[in-house]
C-alpha cells in the first residue's frame, strides 16, 4: 500500500518508457496512467534510480515541455508546479491544475522584494 492508504499503481518501465520516446507530454502520461502531477515525478524518479534514464532528460524534456517563458509584464505560476504562464491561462499545460487562483508572478516578486 502507498501512503494514506491507496493501493500502489503498477506500471511497466517498458510500456512508460516507449510513450516517453514517442514524445508523449506530461499530461498525455498523468491521464494515460492515471497519475497526478507527483505521481508522475515520482515516476520519474524511479527511471532514474533504475538508470533507465538521467536526470538530465528530464531536466531537457521540461524546459522543451514549458517553452520558452512567456514575455509578458503580467504572468502567473502554477500554484501546483510551478510552471509559468501569460495572464489569462485557464489551465496549467505542464500538470492539468485549475489557474483560476494562480498568482501574479509580478507582485508576488515586488512583495518579496519589499517593493511595495
Amino acid at each position: 500500500m502507498a501512503p494514506g492508504g491507496k493501493p500502489e499503481k503498477k506500471i511497466s518501465a517498458r510500456s512508460i518508457m516507449m510513450d516517453l520516446k514517442a514524445g508523449l507530454s506530461d499530461r498525455e502520461l498523468m491521464d494515460r496512467y492515471g497519475l497526478s502531477f507527483q505521481g508522475l515525478q515520482t515516476v520519474f524518479t524511479q527511471l532514474i534510480a533504475a538508470n533507465l534514464a538521467t536526470e538530465g532528460y528530464f531536466e531537457k524534456r521540461a524546459v522543451k515541455q514549458a517553452g520558452a517563458r512567456p514575455t509578458e509584464e503580467k504572468a502567473g505560476t502554477c500554484p501546483y508546479c510551478g510552471h509559468t504562464m501569460p495572464e489569462g491561462t485557464k489551465r496549467c499545460p505542464r500538470c492539468g491544475q485549475d489557474a483560476d487562483e494562480w498568482l501574479d508572478t509580478v507582485e508576488l516578486t515586488k512583495i518579496l522584494e519589499g517593493h511595495r
